[in-house]
């Protein structure tokens, strides 16, 4: 099967494609639910994009995602975990900058430093890979005319309200379908989606989504800035009797007063590149952080399968999903209090594999992707904090 370069149509990386009616109310740091629905698909080698909808009247994105030269990818679009670095600095950014105007602070800057830790045991070949997922540290530097105890309370608020971060502490185990050449199949490995049919991405989109020419949006949604780390790329190995190591890096720079937040994320290997991811919390200039967390949720587990069809010779193509995920925040006790679901990701595939073989593959790939790893695991983020160059007491 011939794929499409996700740059085939010299579109941006990442662009609006279909601007929504409404924003969803927790996008605007307000009480409420909503789903967010992503459509992803295989394109050439890793590369692979992502559809998101804010909600059912919200803006719908297109990302790009590919892999670095360590995995034998173009490297033209920014990695999976990259993503998910960005969105915690966005919605964690946002967060604080909402609870600190209810509160009547003013923050003049917001630095943000995020460190992601992953592990990768066994081997692709011998199909025992899996993937593992250790608490982040996160990082955070305020400039601001006020006391540390307030800044530490506005953190702890902010901390409270974001989905993202209940996704970290709490136990999500990712729920699953199957559809094999058009056909929805029963699984028996994995927990099942509650909905038994979800919509196949290549009924919906019949089409390239093109950009929006009326409405204004970053220019630099996904931006790759052309700085490498030092040092001499290296083959990523097919297995290990040990760790592979995976630490991601990123950095936020951004106004108290600003909505959008940029994140600077690369993957702590010789000779990675670094790429600009942008947000736009409670605005319309750039995707949510939120949408940055479904687009890397599903990069990632697009390049399991990937990786693990290319190790054990599946006879298995035209890879693509349907994902939706619920995020709510409520109020208790006048604090607000975010959530986020298991993940439902509905996987399409044809091929002349067996069932067996195609159900091995999705039981293999949910196993060692890294993110249906990071929500399946329990973790407290480490958080630091400092106000105006001091750590806060």
């Amino acid at each position: 099967m011939i794929y499409p370069t996700i740059d085939k149509d010299n579109y941006p990386l990442g662009f609006l494609f279909k601007k929504g009616l409404a924003q969803p109310d927790i996008f605007k740091g307000k009480n409420g639910k909503t789903t967010y629905t992503t459509h992803a698909r295989q394109m050439a080698l890793f590369q692979k994009e992502a559809l998101v909808q804010e909600g059912d009247t919200g803006n719908k994105w297109r990302l790009s995602s590919d892999e670095g030269k360590h995995l034998l990818g173009t490297d033209l679009a920014p990695f999976p975990l990259g993503f998910f670095n960005a969105a915690l600095h966005a919605d964690l950014t946002g967060r604080i900058r909402q609870c600190a105007k209810r509160e009547d602070i003013t923050i003049e800057k917001i630095d943000m430093e995020v460190t992601n830790f992953y592990y990768m045991t066994g081997s692709f070949v011998k199909a025992d890979a899996e993937g593992h997922a250790q608490a982040p540290l996160i990082e955070i530097s305020i400039t601001a005319d006020t006391s540390g105890e307030k800044i530490n309370n506005i953190i702890r608020k902010a901390l409270n309200a974001s989905p993202f971060i209940y996704g970290y502490k709490n136990e999500l185990h990712s729920r699953f379908s199957l559809f094999i050449n058009g056909t929805q199949k029963s699984i028996s490995n994995l927990p099942t989606c509650p909905i038994d049919a979800a919509e196949d991405p290549y009924m919906i989109y019949q089409k390239t989504p093109a950009p929006v020419e009326d409405v204004e949006f970053m220019n630099n949604i996904i931006h790759k800035t052309g700085d490498v780390l030092e040092g001499k790329i290296t083959k990523a190995p097919s297995g290990t009797t040990t760790k592979i190591i995976r630490n991601i890096y990123g950095e936020s720079h951004s106004g108290g007063n600003d909505s959008t937040v940029i994140a600077d994320t690369v993957l702590g290997l010789p000779g990675m590149t670094r790429f600009e991811i942008g947000s736009d919390e409670g605005g319309s200039l750039g995707p949510s952080g939120l949408s940055h967390l479904c687009a890397g949720i599903s990069f990632c587990f697009l390049t399991q399968l990937h990786r693990f069809i290319e190790h054990q010779k599946f006879s298995i193509e035209g890879l693509r999903l349907t994902q939706t995920t619920d995020f709510e925040i409520s109020e208790i006790n006048g604090e607000q209090i975010g959530k986020m679901s298991a993940v439902d990701t509905h996987l399409y595939m044809n091929g002349t594999a067996s069932e067996e073989e195609y159900e091995r593959l999705l039981e293999l790939s949910a196993r060692s992707c890294y993110l249906h790893a990071t929500l399946a695991t329990p973790l407290e983020p480490r958080v630091e904090i400092q106000l105006n160059g001091k750590p806060t007491i």
